[in-house]
């Protein structure tokens, strides 16, 4: 079995990459600079230039999947969303159909994210795959522009698209910060009505993609891939310091608190050259009272759910990070 990973050297796509080398698959993946491998050391995967791509894609056998995690969360503007999020996810799918491989592709799966839906609609409630999208950032309109991309070659190419929710686990550097305050005692949060999220756990993602892959059923479809409960998150990273041994206290943030620092992080970004995690459309997004999706579709066509505990995914990611003295 081959399987192409792109965006292997990050967050999802290294944990993607170990799970399918984990099976005894050849997994390939493209990288800007092969010599810094990142979060993929140890991981025996074939990593490649990425100006190397086209000529792999044509190679035989072909690929048997690809699984699309490349991408960028982060931008200082919308056309840098679009160059990484969209531009690149067409040049990828227009290398694979003018590929005398192109045969051998048994599924190719978009990562996206729940961003490109929105949040949950006034009055409650949870998001559906088949609910009209509503993206509020930069950033969830270029993942809603990926995946109307892939789909428009699902007569030619088998698709499936996946929205991860809130990720956390090893290797994670945006929820991060939780833990790190947790340390000190100090569980921070936005100010006022309880913000419900979606989450899920890196290992149960992967294996959720992976059955995205290899459902026959999922061709041209879109899943919500989560746990089966949302979370209040001010609860959570109370949690958090909890499974971690610490006792912590909430730190309600105001909002315009917030957005100052949303403003901060603007201006930081345009000084440095690249996105800081607290932005100003960030903030919009942590405004928001819900983000929550429906499971139901992604558990009955895909035989898959969750299976690791919340306080046990704490715990390993605490692990993690102490062992790797992120915390």
């Amino acid at each position: 079995m081959r399987v192409l990973v792109t965006g292997a050297t990050g967050f999802i796509g290294s944990h993607m990459a170990e799970l399918a080398t984990n099976k005894g698959w050849e997994v390939v993946c493209p990288m800007r600079n092969p010599a810094a491998p990142r979060n993929l050391a140890g991981i025996p995967a074939r990593i490649i230039p990425l100006d190397w791509l086209e000529s792999e894609v044509a190679q035989a056998p072909g690929f048997d999947y690809v699984i699309h995690v490349a991408g960028a969360t982060r931008a200082l503007n919308y056309r840098a969303y679009i160059k990484a999020n969209v531009e690149f996810t067409r040049h990828l799918l227009e290398l694979i159909d003018q590929s005398p491989t192109k045969s051998a592709l048994k599924r190719f799966v978009l990562v996206s994210s729940q961003a490109a839906s929105g949040p949950s609609p006034e009055g409650g409630g949870c998001c559906a795959e088949c609910d009209p999208p509503s993206p509020i950032s930069n950033y969830g309109l270029s993942k809603l522009e990926a995946e109307q991309t892939a789909l428009s070659y699902n007569d030619k190419l088998p698709i499936t698209i996946v929205r991860p929710p809130t990720v956390f686990g090893p290797r994670d550097t945006d929820v991060l910060g939780v833990f790190k305050w947790a340390v000190h005692g100090l569980a921070p949060c936005v100010a006022g009505p309880d913000r419900l999220v979606s989450i899920i756990y890196v290992e149960d993602l992967v294996h959720g993609i992976l059955a995205a892959a290899l459902s026959d059923i999922a061709r041209g479809e879109i899943y919500f891939l989560a746990n089966p409960e949302a979370v209040i998150w001010s609860h959570f990273t109370l949690q958090v310091a909890h499974v971690m041994g610490f006792s912590a206290v909430s730190l309600p943030v105001p909002v315009t608190a917030l957005k100052l620092m949303g403003l901060a992080g603007d201006l930081a970004g345009r000084i440095r050259g690249a996105a800081t995690l607290i932005r100003s459309e960030k903030v919009v997004e942590m405004n928001q009272l819900a983000w929550v999706c429906s499971t139901e579709k992604a558990y009955k066509d895909l035989n898959w759910r969750p299976e690791i505990p919340l306080d046990e995914a704490i715990r390993r990611t605490a692990k993690w990070y102490m062992e790797h003295k992120w915390i």
